[in-house]
């Protein structure tokens, strides 16, 4: 059993709780027994730790395991793994321009795998996708999406025979008011700030929610919306 909360081993695993630690070393941590098994599933698992003798993994201290997790509730099983790698670029793509809050895009990602958006693209500035708060508001989606990261400007001129939306009440249309097109694609901005001026100076379409009695939608809320209508 590991006891010492300075055991080498526990430090290192430390690291992964850090994005220059995760893309260092190319691995993740995910807590608990369902997303362990998702992960397994996937032959991702690389190491697995526990506090409970009767499930799979190396036994460590009630202690060690509250230094590994992230959350106050401690859980009894954690998994390492390896970061899922992937070029697949599927008929519905979800573009992320710089959304920062974690509980979002795990959101989001719950949302495309729902409405069959399989690959997301994160553009420079998006929250990594490995942060414990992304994995654990997407309740496992993420092992199931293409995920590529990368310059937005770039990818989106690289997508062709793709209807491209951008997202912006000035200039937009409706999404009811769009035809459903074999290969599209979204782009979500910044929660703040919305799609950045480089995304906007290519003169995209855009698209808009018509709502009352608010000024704006939560950027998880919206994507849904978004990825519900392109896919009827």
């Amino acid at each position: 059993m590991i006891s010492s909360l300075t055991n080498k081993r526990v430090k290192e695993l430390c690291l992964l709780k850090t994005s220059k630690g995760r893309k260092s070393s190319g691995q993740f941590i995910v807590e608990g027994r369902h997303l362990v098994n998702e992960a397994k599933a996937l032959g991702i698992l690389v190491e697995v730790y526990t506090t409970d003798e009767a499930l799979e993994g190396e036994l460590v201290s009630k202690e060690v395991m509250k230094k590994l997790c992230n959350t106050d509730t401690v859980v009894n099983q954690i998994g390492v793994c390896k970061k899922i790698e992937s070029n697949v670029i599927a008929d519905r793509v979800l573009i992320l321009d710089g959304v920062q809050d974690p509980g979002n895009l795990g959101a989001l990602m719950r949302s495309a795998k729902a409405f069959d958006f399989n690959t997301i693209f994160l553009g420079t500035g998006t929250v990594d996708p490995y942060n414990d708060k992304v994995i654990r508001s997407s309740q496992g989606a993420i092992f199931k999406l293409s995920i590529l990261e990368g310059d937005v400007v770039d990818f989106i001129n690289s997508l062709k025979g793709y209807e491209i939306y951008s997202t912006n009440v000035k200039n937009g249309v409706s999404v009811d008011e769009i035809k459903k097109a074999q290969k599209c694609a979204l782009i979500l901005g910044n929660e703040g700030n919305g799609v950045s001026d480089r995304v906007n100076s290519l003169g995209l379409k855009n698209l808009y929610i018509k709502i009352s009695n608010t000024e704006s939608l939560n950027v998880a809320v919206a994507g849904s919306i978004l990825m519900y209508e392109m896919s009827k």
